[in-house]
């Protein structure tokens, strides 16, 4: 049968032998399965993330762990149709399904494999067909199916199992009638640590255990930020204290995300943080909000504040149509970049992506985006200034003269943390206008007003 090539064993994986269990469940033939299970016919699973969380690694360590339960595992790059083609082609040539001089038509050896994978043969040299009581397990793994919909054609039929690695979520429900996939999340504080320390050899450091936790925390858990951060280490013979006061340094860290050192953990992978999220080939209509997006708050982004900061960014240029943004929404979200809330109608962000698209936003895109931010958080807070005796010369707050008035705290509550958020990056912004400048200070003085009250209500309440 067709054996697993081209993949190793990485002894630099950590901290994911619970999702390795989750596909188990799913994947495994019944026979051997973890749990006990009915289910026949094809078997699926997907991995969704944004890049750099380690799905195709995942994908890898699964395929080495449980090769002895497959009888024939086949690997298909997906990020793009001519490399499943060609995957397909040289899974038709392994099994002796064509020679490798006849196979000239990418369509003939695709029906071909999918001939096979439909009705398998356990004896492909003799040409017999497999008996029914000795089924053929088969494993075919779609690596970065960030399209899923390009996978249409090349998709099996038959009981054997498929796993899926992408960063559209919606793959988990694609091609099946019910949710079969989960979304991968960043590495726990413990794996991340213990990855940390093993990559940068850190152990005997003092506080070693402790300072390795904080940095993981700082890189938000993502395995290829620890690797690449680990590689910067190694090279420039940092101490983990060192590489936290380099990191912490805002004039500094976002240059780390460009540096490249060739370290084995992540050889072979071709991208570094500042790529792997293919910023420069989002629409520019979806870049310019994930430029606005990375001056909020990145836990609990309202949509509303999305709506009428689109109004604002696109009014010159084109008609804006709540369309526009939910296209945009759309393309976001399928990237893994960010992820919705439909309840609350709120959006959330990792902030190692808000660090990445700042490292790359031109100095007048984030001018701009400040004073969008800046002037949307001015307009909605409720303030608890009097309202003004003359006609302003520049935008108003929406709610004025509310000091006294408890209702507003619930707003002030959505809106404090994207004030913190602007706060802190405020020193980064290169000239802003003396208007942001104004507005800004006016949020600040009533923010800082509405929390005293606050705190104040709390303690005599």
């Amino acid at each position: 049968m067709c054996a697993l090539r081209d993949i190793h064993a990485k002894p630099y994986f950590r901290g994911r032998d619970d999702i390795i269990d989750v596909i188990g469940r799913e994947l495994l033939p019944p026979k051997t399965k973890l749990v006990s299970s009915q289910n026949t016919g094809l078997r699926q699973f997907a991995l969704c993330a944004m890049g750099g969380m380690g799905k195709t690694e995942i994908a890898q360590e699964f395929a080495i762990r449980y090769r002895d339960q497959f009888d024939a595992i086949f690997w298909v790059q997906a990020d793009e149709i001519a490399k499943i083609n060609r995957s397909y082609q040289r899974i038709s040539t392994e099994l002796g399904l064509e020679e490798s001089s006849e196979s000239r038509s990418e369509v003939v050896s695709r029906d071909l494999v999918k001939g096979w994978l439909s009705n398998p043969w356990r004896d492909n040299t003799a040409g017999e067909s497999f008996n029914p009581s000795s089924e053929v397990n088969w494993l075919i793994i779609f690596d970065n199916a960030d399209d899923p919909m390009i996978l249409t054609d090349y998709w099996p039929q038959g009981s054997g199992a498929v796993l899926i690695t992408s960063r559209d979520p919606l793959t988990k429900t694609l091609f099946s009638a019910r949710t079969s996939g989960i979304d991968l999340g960043p590495l726990s504080d413990e794996a991340g640590a213990s990855l940390f320390l093993l990559l940068t050899e850190a152990d005997a450091e003092e506080d070693g255990e402790k300072m390795a936790t904080r940095n993981t925390q700082l890189l938000g858990g993502v395995p290829l930020a620890i690797s690449q951060m680990a590689g910067i280490i190694r090279r420039q013979d940092l101490s983990l204290y060192e590489f936290h006061d380099l990191y912490t340094d805002a004039a500094e860290h976002l240059d780390l995300y460009d540096t490249r050192t060739g370290d084995e953990s992540t050889r072979g992978y071709a991208h570094s943080i500042s790529t792997v999220w293919a910023i420069e080939k989002l629409n520019p209509v979806s870049r310019k909000l994930l430029e606005l997006i990375t001056f909020l708050d990145a836990d609990h982004i309202q949509e509303h504040l999305l709506i009428e900061a689109s109004v604002l960014i696109f009014a010159t240029e084109i008609k804006f149509k709540k369309s526009l943004y939910r296209d945009t929404r759309t393309e976001l979200i399928q990237s893994s970049l960010v992820k919705r809330n439909k309840q609350k109608k709120e959006l959330s962000v990792h902030r190692l992506v808000q660090d990445a698209v700042r490292a790359k936003m031109s100095t007048d895109s984030a001018k701009d985006m400040f004073g969008i931010v800046v002037r949307l958080l001015w307009v909605n807070w409720p303030s608890g200034m009097p309202k003004p005796s003359r006609p302003p010369q520049y935008a108003q707050p929406k709610i004025s003269d509310s000091r006294s008035k408890i209702s507003r705290w619930p707003i002030c509550g959505q809106l404090y943390p994207h004030v913190l958020r602007v706060h802190h990056l405020f020193t980064a912004v290169p000239e802003p206008s003396i208007l942001a400048k104004l507005e800004f200070s006016a949020v600040l003085c009533d923010a800082g007003l509405s929390v005293s009250i606050f705190s104040m209500s709390v303690k005599f309440s």
